[in-house]
Formats: structure tokens, sequence, C-alpha cells
């Protein structure tokens, strides 16, 4: 089953404008760290990166470029459009869909979901992703089969469904949809770790700083576990947002 992940990115969020550019770890950006860690996944085929055509975005593919990593660019509102032009630039069977705003992205669990996918079929949908599956939020991805993206495509102009690519299906349970599911030891949906606003920011710069120096950038999902489990007080540098 030939796979890719399209890695969402811009630089336009309304919530941390220009966050894909800004540093995470040392002089690391976002996006930089996101691509040194998913593009060690070991069973996809290749990783694309799905950005706009707006000239603020340039930069990222420069970026792109460094790792590897092909480039589609489309509009900046109908993110599900971007997705189907880097299926057709790129076919494949199935697409994992990665966001960059999670730098901790693991490429573990890229890999054990594409096994996990493949080993349920028949399926449309899988994901790891949390606080719904038990981990941590921001470490895990949604996997789709080619064939269900472009039915989603077909059936939906809504602009909400198009914004998020994939939440048609959690509203159609005609699809066949199944999530793999943390066990004990990753269990710990109460931690987010993805970067929305400018405490995210502050919050994971913050954690970085206290992974393991010999294993960076590639700290292991259970490495994020450990030290958070051991410095839960970083928790509090995030605000409770409504």
């Amino acid at each position: 089953m030939k796979t890719i992940i399209i890695l969402q990115a811009r630089m336009g969020s309304h919530r941390l404008p220009g966050k894909s550019l800004m540093p995470v770890w040392k002089d690391m950006s976002l996006l930089e760290l996101v691509l040194a860690r998913i593009t060690r996944a070991r069973l996809p085929d290749r990783v694309v990166l799905a950005t706009t055509r707006e000239s603020r975005d340039d930069p990222l593919v420069g970026i792109a470029e460094k790792y590897g990593v092909a480039v589609v660019r489309g509009s900046e509102d109908d993110v599900l459009g971007r997705f189907v032009q880097a299926l057709d630039a790129y076919p494949a069977d199935a697409v994992v869909r990665a966001c960059a705003d999670n730098p901790l992205l693991d490429p573990v669990m890229i890999d054990n979901l594409v096994t996990f996918f493949r080993d349920v079929q028949p399926c449309d949908y899988a994901m790891n992703l949390g606080p719904m599956t038990g981990f941590p939020d921001g470490v895990g991805v949604e996997m789709v089969s080619a064939a269900a993206l472009r039915r989603v495509d077909r059936e939906t102009r809504d602009p909400s469904h198009r914004e998020h690519v994939l939440t048609y299906i959690h509203d159609n349970p005609s699809f066949v949809s199944k999530w793999l599911y943390a066990d004990d030891a990753h269990a710990r949906p109460g931690y987010r770790l993805d970067i929305d606003f400018p405490e995210d920011m502050h919050f994971v710069r913050e954690l970085v700083r206290l992974l393991p120096e010999a294993s960076a950038p590639h700290w292991s999902t259970e490495e994020i576990i450990r030290t958070v489990d051991e410095h839960t007080d970083l928790l509090k540098l995030r605000k409770v947002r409504t």
C-alpha cells in the first residue's frame, strides 16, 4: 500500500501568525523541527508539504527543499483542496495527514498507525490522535485511503470541512473508521503538546529545553511523557481557553 505523508503548513495562522518560522529548539524553526522528525518515519514512501500560493509562504518552500520534501501550493482556505492536489501530483493508496503546529510528531507513532491501517482493512480512516485515543495531543496523526479522501472532496463544499480536511468523515458513519488507542504507558490525554497560541510556544520551548540532549531533536514519545511527568508544573504555562 503506497502511502504519503501530507504536511499542512502556512504562515497566516490567525492565533499565532508566522509560527512556522519561529524558533522552537535552539535555532530550529517549528517547521524544521516537524520535518526533521516526520521524515524519519520508515513506512511512508514520501512526505509532501501542502502550503498556500501566498507569497508569505515562500520561505516554507525553501525549508521543505532542504529536507528533500516535495511541495504543492494551493488555496489558503481550502486545505482539503491542497491535499487532493498533493495526491494528484504524488499518487498513493493512502495519505497520512500531519499538521505543522505539532512540533513533537513522532515517526514511530506514524509507522504504528500505517501498520494498523494496513492490518485492519477494509478501513477508510484511522487515527491515533490525542486526546481522543488517550495519547498526548500532538504526537499522533490521521490516515485516510485515497478513495475516501477523494470522496470527501466530491461530497462536501462546506467551508469548515474543507478547512479541517477530514471532519466530514467524523460526521458520516458510512465511512469505516478505526482508532488506535494508547496503552497505559502512553495514556496521557491531558498533555497538550501542539502550538496554537503564544503561551503554547512558550510551553513547548521550555519542554524541549528539558528533553535529553543526546536524542535531540528526535525525542521519543516515551521521553516526552517522562519529562512532562517529572515537570508537571510546565502545564501551568498554558492558559485555559474556552
